[in-house]
């Protein structure tokens, strides 16, 4: 990993975090069109940092107060949005569900923890961002860039 590759994730994650801390004040499909635009290339930045380092446990340093009010505000504006089957659904006539709201969350607070790092360690906030990502926010990314496909095709139709 580079200073580059780390400055590109840093200004994604910073991107990121902004639009999700400015949801209440954005339309809806604006938003989400927003959204759908900057989470391929949050995953092209995140896959250009490389493999963690550093395979230990993870570990989430979050104030599950805030992360709840986060959820629950994206819950509400999201609507009818929101939740979707992912499509491996079926195990044994099991049908797994997930909610953007859920993915957004926990994408932001592995984002910011790194980006609370940034200033004083970018090597830091960087494997930090490998490895809350291998160990985590991965299949929300895949899930949400997926959800967001989903809506931009139902509206463009």
């Amino acid at each position: 990993m580079n200073a580059e590759t780390t400055q590109q994730m840093a200004q994604l994650a910073n991107s990121f975090c902004a639009l999700v801390e400015r949801f209440d004040d954005c339309q809806l499909e604006t938003w989400l069109e927003e959204m759908a635009d900057l989470l391929p290339r949050l995953h092209t930045a995140v896959s250009g940092l490389g493999g963690s380092e550093s395979m230990s446990v993870y570990e989430q340093n979050t104030d599950y107060d805030a992360r709840f009010d986060l959820f629950t505000r994206l819950y509400s504006v999201l609507g009818e949005r929101n939740g979707y089957n992912y499509e491996y659904d079926g195990l044994d006539g099991q049908r797994l569900s997930g909610t953007l709201a859920d993915d957004i969350t926990d994408i932001y607070f592995d984002l910011k923890h790194g980006l609370s790092m940034l200033e004083n360690n970018p090597t830091q906030a960087a494997r930090d961002w490998q490895h809350s990502y291998e160990f985590h926010w991965r299949h929300h990314l895949v899930d949400a860039e997926r959800q967001l496909g989903q809506i931009e095709t139902q509206v463009s139709h």
